[in-house]
């Protein structure tokens, strides 16, 4: 446990021959808790500090006006300006934590389907993807349709770019198709990764906000499980994103 001193000063700018500057002294006891291991100074080990303060009220005021290096009764404005290299961060570090009432470094890990908890819509846009051999034109537009409508099926909207920005976290469903030129069909095949991007905050600074990928999926023709063509397993990344969904929403 610490204790630290700390001098206010009131300055009342209205001209009156009654009144003047008023130093004010305030006790703030602080506590230090580690958590984890390797304490105090390895690598997983977490410090929550936590501060209470209280007005101290004496009549030795020449004692405390020593310990920040000035008489009593002297103009102290510029001596206040200058404070000790080991006094609390109390408003920066702790500023977080009493807002949120919990400290988000000390919080256990949650699985990263959880990251999935709570998204009601998404933006995600298949249209331009390129038609593989045997496929028109038009596959990107009518595969876009098809993905909409498996997703929407399942409870969860699709939105227009316009809409995301309103979105909490602004989801986006980001899919990636790719297929090896056609010299055979032995020499053949393609490949599908789709990644959910949502915006987070780092829990060491969350005055940091990014947008990061939150979850995954591939499959394609090498994938054991995967059955069909090209179009069913890019639709397979949305039945896949369903299921994942339901577990931490239901339906």
């Amino acid at each position: 446990m610490r204790f630290w001193l700390l001098l206010t000063m009131l300055t009342v700018n209205v001209p009156s021959p009654t009144l003047a500057n008023e130093d004010r002294f305030w006790i703030i006891w602080e506590r230090i808790k580690y958590i984890g291991q390797h304490c105090p100074n390895g690598a997983a080990c977490l410090v929550d500090k936590t501060y209470a303060s209280r007005p101290l009220d004496t009549d030795n005021t020449a004692f405390i006006y020593r310990l920040f290096g000035v008489s009593e009764g002297r103009n102290h404005a510029s001596h206040l300006l200058g404070e000790h290299p080991n006094a609390p961060q109390i408003c920066p570090d702790n500023q977080v934590p009493l807002a949120l009432g919990f400290e988000p470094e000390a919080l256990p890990r949650s699985e990263k389907v959880e990251a999935l908890r709570g998204v009601q819509a998404l933006h995600v846009d298949l249209n331009g993807l390129k038609a593989p051999p045997g496929f028109g034109d038009n596959f990107g537009q009518v595969l876009h349709a098809k993905f909409v409508k498996r997703l929407e099926a399942g409870g969860v909207r699709v939105v227009d770019k316009d809409t995301l920005s309103r979105l909490p976290g602004q989801p986006v469903l980001n899919l990636y198709f790719s297929f090896t030129n056609s010299n055979g069909d032995c020499d053949y095949a393609y490949s599908v990764f789709a990644a959910l991007n949502q915006d987070v905050l780092l829990a060491r600074d969350l005055r940091i906000k990014i947008p990061a990928g939150v979850w995954s999926f591939s499959t394609g023709s090498a994938a054991r499980d995967h059955s069909g063509n090209e179009e069913d397993a890019i639709l397979r990344v949305a039945s896949a994103f369903l299921r994942d969904h339901r577990k931490v929403n239901g339906r």
